[in-house]
């Protein structure tokens, strides 16, 4: 049985130059766990995957390459009539954005700092589609991970080292690998990757993840599985995210049946056994909100915050990992914070052609940044009938959001696809996607980002990395992007996104940013 904690907590932010006034709060629900068994690791070097990933082209026997099917955590129709609402609205919107989104701009916003490069192409990484473009930067290297494949880039100069297929990656050919994940755990100095794969049968499915045995991605790794179709019925496990703090690596994943949506859930897996290459047991909550981002914890706090945002609403819900002083998960809770209204974006139109782009639901896309009380956090909704993100700092002690806003490329831009990380001082780095049709401008890679110093509340609409030379005919566009802080540099850095190579096939772009 839930314990329920009572708690209310009144605050005022200001967004937009409006000031909002709301009671955060409400209720403290704790959540019972379960366990969930990673066995003994493989380990695997990158000679060893590349060396399966030549045999298995030789033989022809890479996995079936399909698209990736997008899954609402409400109802299909439901969704698809959100979605329809809001194209008919961004219709009848196209006037401009006030002119007061672009004063009181910051004082410097981030500028290219190092490579600007072509990342792996839909025909490199095998034909599936969308690329979910995500990584992550380290000491030395940057790993860029998508549907279904593996890329690692020196730092120095843009030069693709390494390049692997994740099946050859992870060891496993049998289903699809997708939704992959990177995260360089500098507190460790190791890297963890992660994807998902099919369905094996009605009552297996695999989640993989891997461990690097140092600093170096192109070193070896532990490769771990797990049977995350717990009950053994018809459970899908969708959309995993990544996240990592002091004590422990966490996983999140929305649950579906055969056609609807069930639940979330949460691993919480002991990061100094898993970097041990040891077999362990970990901690499964479940009765979660969907989608839950996880979060990359910056600092050595004992307590871990998570957000999931509904469809739509005035709220966010706030989950809690609680640690003891040896770093045993105790508790998980639960709690809201009132934000401004939100509900589903329109897609994105795009320049010479009625094809739209898939913007996606209201969820957080990407894992939040957690610095001693702040967390960071963006995510894409309705903004007067064009999409565009809404970024937040949430203060976790007083569960209220400190600051935050939306991100605009220019008063007629469709904006969405973003990531949003902070450095230790503050300084804040976003990556997302825009087109502009009024503009003829195609999708482009876009960044921007603010220092503490910059007037509250102000991300304003940046650079672009990258400008598309042509419209896309696929709807879907990536299920997220990614930012990272460089650890040996707290004012660079590093994005990846994709851009369109050509009216039927995506590309990606990778950048060092920073102040």
């Amino acid at each position: 049985m839930r314990k329920i904690f009572k708690a209310f907590i009144a605050a005022q932010f200001i967004i937009g130059g409006m000031a909002f006034v709301y009671t955060a709060a409400n209720a403290e629900e704790t959540f019972p766990s379960s366990t969930i068994r990673f066995g003994h690791p493989r380990v695997r070097t990158l000679e060893d995957m590349e060396a399966a990933d030549a045999a298995m082209r030789a033989a022809g026997t890479l996995p079936e390459m399909t698209e990736i099917p997008f899954r609402p955590t409400m109802n299909m129709d439901d969704y698809k009539a959100a979605k329809a609402a809001a194209n008919a609205e961004a219709a009848k919107a196209e006037v401009n954005r006030p002119e007061a989104e672009s004063q009181n701009g910051p004082l410097a916003p981030p500028t290219l700092q190092g490579p600007d490069i072509d990342g792996v192409n839909q025909t490199e990484a095998g034909g599936l589609y969308p690329p979910d473009t995500h990584g992550a930067v380290g000491p030395d290297h940057f790993v860029e991970i998508t549907n279904s494949h593996l890329d690692i880039y020196r730092k120095s100069d843009g030069v693709r080292v390494k390049s692997v297929t994740l099946a050859s990656f992870f060891g496993y050919t049998k289903k699809t690998l997708f939704d992959p994940r990177c995260v360089y755990d500098k507190s460790a100095g190791r890297w963890l990757i992660t994807a998902e794969a099919s369905e094996a049968s009605a009552t297996v499915q695999y989640q993989f993840i891997a461990a690097s045995k140092t600093s170096d991605p192109t070193g070896a790794f532990y490769i771990y599985k797990t049977d995350v179709n717990t009950k053994n019925n018809d459970d899908s496990w969708d959309y995993p995210q990544l996240g990592v703090d002091d004590c422990s690596v966490i996983i999140t994943a929305n649950i579906f049946g055969p056609s609807t949506y069930r639940e979330t859930r949460m691993i919480v897996l002991n990061k100094s056994k898993l970097y041990n290459g040891t077999g362990l047991k970990s901690k499964l909550y479940s009765g979660l909100n969907g989608t839950l981002a996880s979060t990359i914890v910056m600092d050595n706090n004992k307590q871990t915050f998570m957000v999931a945002a509904g469809q739509s609403g005035n709220r966010i819900t706030i989950y809690r990992v609680k640690y003891d002083s040896k770093c045993v998960p105790k508790r998980v809770t639960k709690s809201t914070v009132t934000v401004p209204a939100y509900s589903v974006p329109p897609n994105a139109t795009q320049p010479g052609t009625s094809k739209r782009l898939d913007t996606s639901d209201s969820r957080f896309v990407n894992a939040s940044t957690q610095i001693g009380n702040s967390l960071w956090q963006v995510h894409t909704i309705n903004n007067g009938g064009r999409a565009s993100p809404r970024w937040y700092e949430i203060n976790t002690l007083t569960r209220s959001v400190v600051q935050g806003g939306f991100i605009t490329t220019s008063a007629t831009s469709k904006d969405w696809n973003a990531s949003i990380t902070a450095n230790a001082d503050k300084d804040v780095y976003v990556t997302w996607s825009s087109t502009d049709p009024t503009a003829g401008t195609n999708a482009q890679v876009r960044f921007s980002g603010r220092r503490s110093t910059d007037t509250a509340s102000v991300i304003e609409g940046g650079s672009a990395l990258f400008t598309s030379t042509t419209f896309y005919k696929g709807g879907r566009w990536g299920d997220y992007s990614a930012v990272t802080v460089d650890p040996t540099n707290p004012l660079r850095a590093w994005i990846v996104n994709e851009k369109i190579n050509s009216n039927t096939l995506w590309g990606s772009r990778i950048g060092c940013i920073g102040y």
